[in-house]
Parts: C-alpha cells; sequence; structure tokens
C-alpha cells in the first residue's frame, strides 16, 4: 500500500470510530431511560470533541467533526417524536 491509501484508511477510520462512538451511547441512553437525556448525549460528545482537540490539535479533526456530526445527528433522531409534537 502506498500513502495515499493509508491516509484515507486512517481518515475512514476516524470516521467509522466517532460513528460508532455517537451511535452506542445513543442506543445505550435510549435503552436505560425513560426519556431520551438528549442534554447528556450533547454534552459527552461535545466534551469528548474538546478534549480531543485539545489534546491532538487539528491531527484528528475528522474525528471531532464527525463526532460532533453524528451527536447531533442521532440527538434528532432519538427525539424527534418530541420535537415534531
Amino acid at each position: 500500500m502506498n500513502q495515499y491509501n493509508l491516509e484515507e484508511l486512517k481518515l475512514l477510520n476516524q470516521v467509522l470510530f466517532a460513528l460508532f462512538i455517537a451511535a452506542d451511547l445513543s442506543l445505550g441512553l435510549f435503552f436505560y431511560n425513560n426519556e431520551f437525556p438528549w442534554f447528556a448525549l450533547l454534552g459527552s460528545g461535545i466534551g469528548l470533541a474538546i478534549i480531543v482537540l485539545c489534546w491532538t490539535g487539528t491531527k484528528h479533526i475528522y474525528f471531532i467533526a464527525s463526532l460532533l456530526v453524528y451527536t447531533v445527528l442521532f440527538s434528532l433522531v432519538y427525539n424527534w417524536h418530541t420535537i415534531v409534537h
């Protein structure tokens, strides 16, 4: 594999890892609570993004951006019934 392929795989792993973290946390919050605690999901996603940004700088910017997008997306998905009504 050349350097370009390795860089692409690293970026893909960052995006998929962010998806995995946000999806598992939101699914766990959904199953273990009567009402979905979307503040907990948003707070943990933003907090983890801030921690990773402070530790690594812009080295893992795709992970940080993906984590924030997936956190907002899953928060909207699991709260859709309260937002619409």
